[in-house]
């Protein structure tokens, strides 16, 4: 529900995210553009202030040197929680593992989670076409297509999912 409290609450998680982020110094990539992307696509769809606001988050923990206790200091259990199921877990290096690692963490802490780390693919997805080698290329659509297939039994009905499915499909064809 759009309201003065919850605009503040989000602007809140965009300082928090912009000043993290500045402090860090730790990635190159545009982190913030994206993060405040996902965060307004979800907001505009009509998704509670608590996942728009760890959409806006999701990235702050694996991105910057914040802990999972500063976000639930600052932005409450729920919001932690879902933050913390979309990050990876740095300590698994194989890539895929910790991917699927990653996305059994989003099933289990449930549907909000699962609807951040598909605003996540949604728009991620446009730069797939800019990876480094085609290895990569292929792996991130494989992810992709791993996350679609399995997530489908919980957030098959979510407008957010049947967008990402029509972009995967129309990027899968040509």
């Amino acid at each position: 529900m759009k309201s003065p409290e919850v605009d503040k609450q989000i602007e809140e998680a965009i300082k928090f995210l912009v000043f993290t982020i500045h402090e860090s110094g730790k990635n190159p990539k545009p982190v913030i553009l994206h993060s405040i992307r996902i965060g307004l696509h979800l907001y505009n769809l009509g998704y509670d202030e608590d996942i728009v606001v760890a959409a806006i988050l999701h990235d702050v923990v694996e991105d910057t040197d914040t802990k999972i206790e500063e976000v639930k200091s600052k932005f409450g259990s729920k919001i932690a929680k879902l933050v913390e199921a979309n990050s990876f877990d740095e300590s698994i290096k194989d890539k895929t593992e910790r991917y699927k690692e990653n996305f059994m963490r989003c099933r289990k802490a449930g549907k909000d989670a699962l609807i951040i780390k598909t605003a996540d693919f949604f728009d991620n997805i446009d730069y797939y076409h800019l990876a480094s080698t085609k290895e990569l290329s292929k792996w991130l659509f494989e992810k992709l297509k791993y996350f679609i297939e399995n997530s489908r039994d919980v957030i098959k009905d979510e407008v957010l999912y049947k967008e990402l499915v029509k972009k995967y499909n129309g990027i899968a064809e040509t």
